[in-house]
């Protein structure tokens, strides 16, 4: 009777040892999986990096430094719209309303 009992208690042993082997996998798995997303992340802003540099050094400076002012006259820009949507939020809103409306009929809204 002993036996059976002892034997009866094997395979419920067995099966919380593979619960556990497979726990212990899935962290594996998800820490694997986490660290080629890195490594992944890390080539591709490396390979942005070489083709933003080789693309500069076929660029003169002459155009980058004006790539550079047009892109500076851009964030004054957009900054200058965020500060003007703040003081006054119902005319940014009427003015964007208005903007869509034309863009509308000029681009081939149906009336």
């Amino acid at each position: 009777m002993t036996r059976k009992a002892t034997t009866a208690n094997q395979p419920d042993a067995e099966v919380e040892a593979l619960k556990k082997e497979i726990e212990i996998l899935k962290k594996d798995l998800l820490r694997l999986t986490e660290t080629l997303g890195k490594v992944g992340e890390e080539t591709i802003k490396s390979s942005v990096e070489d083709v933003k540099e080789k693309i500069s050094a076929q660029i003169p400076e002459e155009r980058l430094e004006q790539i550079e002012a047009l892109k500076s006259q851009g964030e004054e820009a957009i900054e200058a719209i965020r500060q003007q949507q703040k003081e006054h939020p119902v005319g940014t809103l009427l003015l964007a309303a208005g903007i869509g409306f034309l863009l509308g009929k000029v681009l081939g809204g149906k009336s």
